[in-house]
C-alpha cells in the first residue's frame, strides 16, 4: 500500500466508525454537540503520537509484553492531553467528562498500534495515525450534526 492509500484508508475503506465499527460507545455518547465532537478530535493527537512512539520502539519491545507497553504509552499520552484540556479548556473537560480518560482503552488507538505501528516505520505510522484520526473526527462531527 502506498502512502496516499495508507493516509486515505482512515476516511473510507478503513474508517474507524463507519467501516470498522470501532469506538462506537464514545462516538454515540459524545456526539450530542458539535463542540464535544470537535473536542474529542484529540484522538488525532493520541493516534499520531502513540503510533510514532510505538513504531520507534517496535524492534526493542519483547512480543510477550507489547500490549501492556502500548497501553502504558497511550495512557501517558492521554493523561498529558487530559491535563492540558483541564488547564486550557475546562468547559470542554466538564462536557467530555470520563470520555477523555476512556481514550486509553479505545480500540481504535490500540488496534492501530497493534495492526500498523508495530509493523511499519515512523513516517508511515504517523501518516496512518493522522488518517485514522481525521477519519474518526470527521465521523463524529457528521454524527453530531445529525
Amino acid at each position: 500500500m502506498n502512502r496516499k492509500e495508507n493516509f486515505t484508508a482512515g476516511f473510507i475503506r478503513e474508517n474507524p466508525v463507519f467501516s470498522l465499527y470501532l469506538g462506537l460507545c464514545s462516538t454515540l455518547a459524545i456526539t450530542t454537540t458539535l463542540n464535544n465532537a470537535i473536542g474529542m478530535g484529540v484522538v488525532i493527537v493520541v493516534l499520531i503520537m502513540s503510533n510514532v512512539i510505538i513504531s520507534l520502539i517496535r524492534n526493542i519491545t519483547p512480543s510477550e509484553i507489547r500490549i501492556p507497553v502500548y497501553i502504558v504509552i497511550i495512557a501517558t499520552l492521554v493523561k498529558i492531553i487530559q491535563m492540558l484540556i483541564k488547564a486550557y479548556a475546562p468547559s470542554l473537560d466538564s462536557a467530555l467528562g470520563v470520555f477523555i480518560p476512556l481514550i486509553v482503552v479505545n480500540c481504535i488507538i490500540l488496534g492501530r498500534a497493534e495492526a500498523f505501528a508495530s509493523k511499519n516505520g515512523v513516517f508511515d505510522s504517523a501518516l496512518d495515525g493522522l488518517g485514522m484520526g481525521l477519519g474518526y473526527t470527521v465521523s463524529i462531527i457528521l454524527m453530531s450534526a445529525i
